[in-house]
């Protein structure tokens, strides 16, 4: 029998990114204000419940982590629609995650100073977002 091999760790589990950018928006990402307020994203049915490698109760696991800050790891329910996942309410739901984590740890920084790129997954259905302030 084989065995996997074994991932160092630089390289990511997956080379799926799960970007964020608003529809008709020349840059990429959003800030956690527009996610929270319902902006419409482009490609908003571009992935599948398995690429995310959603769990059986329709879960991804987020680790949020800023520098200084001990992370804090959120379960996110993942709607959509014959198998393709709903990325404007992913979104939204990981801003909320986000803004939870900004006020648990006192990070004193405005929600529209922080652009949400794209996340990253990091081990099997655990996703980190890429997060940048403006």
């Amino acid at each position: 029998m084989r065995s996997r091999p074994q991932l160092d760790s630089f390289r990511r589990v997956s080379s799926t990114l799960i970007k964020f950018r608003r529809k008709g928006g020349f840059r990429s990402g959003v800030s956690l204000g527009e996610a929270m307020a319902n902006t419409r994203l482009s490609g908003n049915d571009s992935y599948t419940f398995h690429e995310l490698n959603v769990d059986p109760r329709g879960r991804i696991i987020l680790k949020v982590r800023w520098s200084g800050y001990t992370s804090m790891t959120y379960e996110i329910p993942v709607d959509g629609y014959e198998g393709r996942v709903q990325l404007q309410t992913l979104a939204r739901r990981i801003a909320r995650a986000i803004v939870h984590f900004l006020q648990a740890n006192m990070i004193p920084i405005s929600w529209d100073r922080v652009i949400l790129y794209h996340l990253e997954e990091i081990s099997i259905g655990v996703w980190q977002p890429v997060l940048a302030t403006s």
